[in-house]
């Protein structure tokens, strides 16, 4: 049986289950992951995460657009708070009321924590998807960055985002595992 989309919907059905097989593939590479595990430093100056009881959830990030070069190696607690970071700002500028910006988001110095902020951030923008039509990705979306960017942008951005920082995540599990066997 051959299952044909409705017209109009092929694009963003695509981009939803890619969407939703790089999570899923993600989740299932975190699964067990400890906090000694989160913020494990694979070389001397990664970028991780850093206690700041200023900051909400208690711990930030370092960040810059132009990172230094080399660029730093990051710890998969940076990478993970990274990727949920992204996911509420774009979708909060893009389908949402734009107020906050990445300094007002929690950063979670847990495993727990960090895991669960991360699949609500992925929330919205499966909402988005599953009400969305493929001539809404063309729409024009205000952004974070200034400049409007199309609905379909905002979703690549985060699609890539997902999976090369997860495919990032897996493999710095694989070392940790082998420099704690």
């Amino acid at each position: 049986m051959v299952l044909v989309e409705p017209r109009g919907q092929v694009g963003v059905r695509l981009l939803r289950r890619a969407w939703e097989l790089s999570a899923d593939r993600l989740e299932q590479r975190c699964v067990g992951l400890s906090d000694a595990e989160l913020l494990w430093e694979p070389v001397p100056d990664s970028w991780n995460l850093i206690t700041d009881p200023e900051h909400p959830g208690g711990w930030t990030y370092p960040y810059e657009f132009s990172p230094p070069q080399p660029h730093p190696v990051t710890t998969i607690g940076w990478r993970l708070v990274h990727i949920t970071a992204d996911n509420w700002i774009y979708t909060e500028h893009a389908f949402g009321a734009g107020i906050r910006d990445f300094p007002d988001l929690p950063v979670h110095g847990t495993a727990v924590e960090a895991l669960a902020d991360w699949r609500a951030s992925r929330e919205p923008l499966m909402a988005w998807l599953d009400g969305a039509h493929d001539d809404d990705l063309g729409e024009r979306r205000p952004s974070h960055l200034g400049e409007p960017m199309t609905a379909g942008e905002v979703v690549r951005i985060l699609l890539d985002e997902q999976i090369h920082h997860g495919a990032e995540i897996a493999l710095l599990r694989d070392l940790y595992r082998r420099r704690h066997e």
